[in-house]
């Protein structure tokens, strides 16, 4: 069935959001194979049988986080949840934010509106029977709502997500049009998400993540995010188990997918370490807590400066704050 199309569809207007939140780090969590580059592995009914490592990945990445002290968001695939529920209740254990990737890996465009509600909303009921507490945060997988006209954005919001981290800010996996800040998406009928995009490095916000992000560095990654958050906005690293793995990928891919899952990957769990080292990492969940709206980027930016350089956020209060907005009373 034919995706629907998202040309005429409203956008919602942009509101900046700023806030006392520190640096987030998140966690993609899917297998090696959770490629939309190979259709056939995304789909289970066509999927072959592949060698799987998550279950062995994911505790070596909670120890590696206890140990520098960092906390993280982990979008979790709902299909992952259901084959190792128990390792997802250790995410959840260790005192990390469990949030949606969908059911499947499928990217959002290849939906219907329909069809992606219901997938959304079937990785929503899976992750929080598994976890025992309301899944308040979505990503799309492959960043794959791509523009601020795309109708799925809104259902998140009639979901009940607290906030989205779908948007890229870059041409390809999403839009320069797109908010490269945390921003506030308000539609004329009074639906709001909070939308908390990934990182960017440079003028030209090339992606911290992937590829890009693990050829470019931890110094450079840091000194994007130390940037990124002097301009009052809120750093989102992006990580995947698979690519802070020091053993080789357990199975075939070629071509562009080979490309994107295996370039910069070699030695990069030395990059991310030193990234666990450099900052104290946050959730998600609690970062959108402390976001509230501004009048425009020149005052967010103001308003970081000011925080820079020691007085307290001026005007910012919880009262004030993104889920207050949403009607969230915690």
């Amino acid at each position: 069935m034919p995706a629907e199309p998202v040309v005429g569809a409203q956008a919602p207007s942009v509101v900046p959001l700023v806030g006392p939140t520190g640096w987030a780090l998140t966690v993609d969590v899917e297998e090696w194979y959770h490629t939309c580059h190979v259709p056939e592995f995304v789909h289970p009914e066509r999927r072959p049988r592949l060698p799987q490592e998550l279950d062995r990945l994911l505790p070596e990445l909670l120890d590696r986080l206890a140990a520098h002290g960092c906390r993280a968001t982990f979008f979790t695939l709902g299909e992952v949840a259901a084959r190792l529920p128990r390792r997802v209740r250790e995410i959840a254990a260790a005192g990390h934010e469990v949030a949606s990737h969908g059911f499947l890996h499928r990217r959002a465009g290849e939906l219907t509106v329909a069809a992606f509600r219901a997938d959304v909303a079937r990785s929503q009921a899976q992750l929080a029977d598994v976890v025992g507490e309301a899944v308040v945060g979505f990503r799309a997988p492959e960043w794959s709502l791509r523009r601020l006209d795309d109708p799925r954005l809104a259902v998140l919001a009639e979901l009940g997500f607290r906030y989205d981290s779908s948007l890229a800010p870059w041409p390809g996996a999403g839009s320069r049009r797109n908010p490269w800040r945390a921003s506030l998406l308000a539609w004329g009928d009074g639906r709001a998400l909070p939308e908390l995009p990934p990182l960017g490095l440079g003028l030209w916000r090339l992606p911290a993540c992937g590829w890009t992000g693990r050829m470019a560095g931890a110094a450079a990654v840091a000194r994007a995010a130390a940037d990124h958050a002097a301009a009052g906005g809120l750093p989102v690293l992006v990580v995947h188990p698979w690519e802070i793995s020091t053993r080789p990928t357990p199975g075939e891919l070629t071509g562009l997918a080979r490309f994107l899952h295996e370039t910069g990957r070699g030695g990069y769990w030395r990059v991310f370490e030193e990234l666990l080292g450099s900052r104290s990492w946050s959730v998600l969940r609690e970062s959108v807590a402390r976001l509230q709206p501004v009048p425009d980027a020149a005052a967010a930016e103001g308003l970081a400066k000011a925080a820079a350089a020691g007085a307290p956020w001026p005007g910012w209060s919880p009262a004030g704050s993104a889920s207050r907005a949403l009607g969230d009373g915690g």
